[in-house]
């Protein structure tokens, strides 16, 4: 014999397993229509530190709903089906990240889609009631990377500026920072990308469970900012100047990490320490909202898991169709594009002469060094017989620097007259730089390169990425070019002054070649 408690118990339990159920499968079938995107991100969590944290979201996000678990067990589950049409929206936004090869809308897709299986299995109720650990599944999102190159520049003016306030002579070329002690770079490492975005990571929970207002909220975030980056640039200045005042014996190789990582430790602990003492309640008493439902009990059984399923299946199923037919490999690729007036040399290898970017996606890439007798210029092009994951023109991957020998001082556009080559005429501007330490009176050995570069994707010639990724999503909606590639020259000079004669040798050469679009497309056909 069962009481009415019992009863009404029983009825919870099989309303929550019907719920559990429905999400359970929903998520199974994301993750399998969507397979390369979650792998793509586990990839990048895996390989770059930056985002190590992202293995951690999800059980941190689930940890945040257990510690509420008396109030989501007395919470009534429905389901929301205003919820298919963002679930829809965001598989659909996840699409045009797949055929336009732009890996963050593909992420920001799949993650939003997972958020929108809360609402659509649990209802809005419950969504708001934990909108904080939903949200927070966020930071499964790998990104923050257009962050460095900024980061990297604030670092190198500050510490230069802390350098020159303390009285020590300093010579700074790009990134390059040179005292009379040392030859210091401003290294992607070294731009607190991150730490920052690891500090905000840790401040967010905090903030969380310490703080009821909004205004410390907003208070916050901005130190869990405004500190980490102020304390980069600090970093870097004491690394340099302790290296410098002890002749090299610290703050140099393994010191310099280590130095790095005990100070970032103990700022982040300053700072939660800052924020401790403005909390409105102890970090273990959780927040208790046994609010009443909103009414909405609709419940649709196993045919919201179905319904849902045949959205999350339909991107992934139409990318499928419209997947291209990669191109022919082409047998060769600059000597076609040489005017003829230009003719190939050879050169010696070795540094700083030598220059071999990093387009390891490429399925082939040449490089060449031609002269008309009295300019020389090397020449780049990279082949993608159809762009894929890991291998397309604008993969975050393809480097013009190798950190080895050249290092990238500056990143910007260079206005270029580019005659009858099709080439438009604004170019991506890589500002490259070769230094070694001599020993001797002499001191530091500097020299530069310019790169200018464009890609063609599409059919069309840019060198604008967004306009590449759309021409890129254009071909593959209308079944168009396949094929695509960068073009990238390149010129040397040893004084600064000189760069104006690169970028005019580079026009010179452009000059007097012919439309470059055309011999791609036929290096595709052959």
């Amino acid at each position: 014999m069962t009481t009415s408690t019992d009863t009404h118990i029983l009825e919870t339990e099989s309303q929550w397993r019907i719920h559990v159920i429905q999400f359970v499968l929903l998520i199974a079938t994301l993750c399998a229509a969507q397979w390369s995107t979650l792998t793509n991100m586990i990839e990048i969590w895996y390989h770059t530190t930056t985002y190590n944290h992202g293995f951690i979201v999800a059980p941190v996000s689930a940890y945040l709903v257990w510690r509420r678990r008396s109030e989501l067990a007395a919470a009534t589950p429905s389901n929301a089906y205003s919820a298919l049409l963002a679930l829809l929206l965001f598989c659909v936004f996840g699409l045009i990240g797949e055929l336009s090869g732009v890996n963050l809308a593909r992420h920001i897709g799949f993650v939003c889609a997972l958020m929108c299986l809360v609402p659509l299995c649990f209802g809005w109720s419950i969504t708001r009631r934990f909108i904080f650990p939903i949200l927070f599944l966020g930071f499964m999102i790998p990104v923050g990377d257009f962050l460095i190159a900024p980061l990297q520049i604030l670092t190198a003016d500050v510490s230069v500026w802390m350098i020159q306030m303390t009285g020590v002579p300093v010579y700074r070329e790009g990134l390059m920072i040179e005292l009379s002690s040392g030859l210091w770079e401003v290294a992607e490492a070294c731009a607190g990308v991150r730490f920052l975005i690891a500090n905000i990571f840790v401040a967010t929970i905090f903030a969380y469970l310490s703080y009821d207002k909004a205004w410390k909220w907003v208070l916050f975030a901005i130190l869990a900012v405004a500190i980490p980056v102020g304390a980069n640039c600090i970093r870097a200045y004491g690394i340099m100047m302790l290296a410098h005042v002890t002749d090299n014996a610290l703050a140099v190789g393994v010191d310099h990490l280590v130095y790095g990582w005990v100070f970032f430790s103990i700022v982040m602990l300053f700072m939660l320490w800052i924020g401790g003492k403005f909390s409105d309640r102890d970090l273990e008493d959780p927040i208790y909202d046994y609010a009443t439902n909103d009414g909405n009990h609709a419940r649709g059984g196993l045919g919201v898991a179905i319904a849902g399923s045949l959205m999350i299946a339909g991107a992934p199923a139409f990318s499928e169709i419209s997947k291209p037919i990669p191109t022919a490999m082409p047998s060769a690729l600059i000597k076609p594009m040489i005017p003829e007036n230009w003719e190939i040399i050879s050169w010696n290898g070795d540094a700083p002469d030598r220059w071999i970017p990093r387009l390891d996606g490429a399925d082939r890439a040449e490089i060449e060094r031609l002269s008309n007798g009295t300019d020389t210029l090397d020449m780049v092009v990279a082949y993608y017989t159809h762009q894929r994951d890991g291998s397309e023109a604008l993969h975050y991957s393809n480097r013009f620097d190798d950190d080895k020998i050249w290092v990238r001082a500056a990143l910007g556009n260079s206005i270029l007259e580019t005659g009858e080559t099709g080439l438009p005429g604004v170019a991506r501007r890589d500002n490259l730089t070769y230094f070694q330490q001599t020993g001797d009176s002499s001191g530091t050995i500097f020299s530069s390169r310019l790169v200018t570069s464009w890609v063609w994707v599409g059919g069309s010639l840019t060198a604008d990425p967004l306009t590449a990724k759309l021409s890129g999503m254009k071909a593959r909606l209308s079944g168009g070019q396949a094929g695509a590639a960068i073009i990238a020259f390149s010129v040397q000079y040893d004084d600064p002054e000189e760069e104006e004669r690169a970028r005019e040798t580079i026009e010179t050469f452009l000059a007097d070649m012919k439309p470059i679009a055309p011999v791609l497309e036929a290096a595709g056909n052959n």
